[in-house]
């Protein structure tokens, strides 16, 4: 799906920058298909991530089924379903666009008065908020943050607070590949913990 439209003169036209690898892939549990699919990713421009938030609950909700016939997610409350998102991003989230799809107030995270619906970082925590008030779990990773606060700041925000005090912070701001990896294995072992407790 193209996300932005360029403007030429009093023309607009639009264009798909997304290339085919990197379309959604829809839920599975084929361990190969993930692994490929996240092989042939690659990082580009700015960070649109309330898109990347949104598509993370569309591929969760039940009542995004129709576009995915061959994984339709179950319904909210269904028993022994935990629904679970994991973000990822290295960086903040600083790309926005207008009514019409052409990019605006590009670089901001505070101020975006042309945006369709505000800085890509209030979209993001707000749909992070609907998420857990639907029952989704999220874990946030952060990867080479730095001292980028904003992005820290909306990564803590978006993950799902602690349920007890034996209950760790989801959120990860990873440094390096091997804290990356880390992080992603700490998460995976407290989904077989969930598992094999229920």
């Amino acid at each position: 799906m193209g996300h932005y439209t360029a403007k030429t003169g009093n023309a607009t036209k639009g264009t798909c920058t997304v290339p085919s690898t990197a379309e959604l892939l829809p839920l599975t549990s084929t361990k190969q298909t993930l692994l490929d699919k996240i092989s042939g990713l690659t990082a580009t421009g700015g960070t649109a991530g309330h898109l990347g938030t949104a598509w993370a609950w569309y591929t969760l909700s039940p009542n995004w089924a129709s576009l995915w016939p061959s994984s339709k997610p179950v319904a909210y409350g269904t028993d022994s379903v935990q629904k679970i998102a994991i973000l990822m991003t290295d960086g903040e989230y600083n790309t926005q666009y207008d009514a019409k799809g052409i990019s605006a107030n590009y670089g901001s995270t505070t101020s975006c008065p042309q945006a369709a619906n505000g800085c890509s970082t209030a979209q993001a925590r707000a749909l992070c908020t609907a998420m857990k008030a639907k029952g989704i779990t999220v874990y946030t990773v952060g990867f080479q943050l730095g001292g980028n606060q904003t992005a820290i700041d909306t990564l803590s925000q978006c993950a799902s607070p602690p349920t007890s005090p034996l209950d760790p912070v989801k959120f990860y701001n990873a440094d390096d590949g091997a804290q990356l990896k880390q992080a992603f294995r700490d998460i995976a072992l407290k989904f077989t913990s969930l598992y094999l407790s229920k």
